[in-house]
């Protein structure tokens, strides 16, 4: 009993600095909002392949996943694009029992995830992009991945959105303005 509480200590003190370096994310990225992102050239298929290819150790081996973007060069913050991007595939693995997750990348330079999971309640999807609207264990998660992607998407010059006319799931826009 006692390995077994040290343990569930040392999860919610996990947890907990977790809270806290997000916090500080947070506020770091609120204050530097003016200061965008240096931006580099990479190959829109190349990228999102790879981004999926790490997803998947988070999706149930029975979710079919799909890249679909284009052999074309865009501008954008690798590391950051990265982080948004992976962050939204595992909240779609998380959320997706069945069915299928997707990532797209469209011309205009909108990522798109798509997922048929669990999709988001109606009550939640004006907040889900603002920090300390819900407060849970944080065992679980701070619920502060998606505000720090929207303010991330914004200093690429960019907007993360969720697409309240999609109904088979969830499906998240990441737009980005050269």
């Amino acid at each position: 009993i006692a390995a077994q509480q040290s343990r569930q200590i040392q999860t919610q003190v996990g947890a907990l600095k977790k809270f806290s370096d997000d916090i500080q994310e947070l506020s770091s990225l609120e204050s530097s909002l003016t200061e965008p992102y240096e931006m580099n050239e990479i190959n829109a298929n190349t990228f999102c392949e790879e981004i999926m290819e790490k997803a998947k150790n988070n999706i149930k081996a029975d979710i079919t996943t799909s890249v679909n973007a284009p052999k074309l060069q865009v501008k954008a913050n690798k590391e950051q694009l990265e982080r948004i991007l992976l962050h939204l595939l595992q909240n779609a693995a998380y959320y997706t029992e069945e069915g299928r997750i997707s990532l797209d990348f469209k011309k205009r330079g909108a990522h798109i995830v798509t997922d048929t999971g669990t999709g988001i309640p109606a009550e939640q999807q004006e907040t889900i992009f603002k920090p300390f609207t819900e407060v849970k264990d944080l065992t679980l998660g701070d619920g502060l991945g998606l505000p720090i992607c929207s303010l991330i998407a914004t200093k690429m010059n960019g907007s993360l959105t969720l697409d309240n006319s999609y109904t088979k799931g969830s499906r998240f826009i990441l737009e980005l303005h050269g």
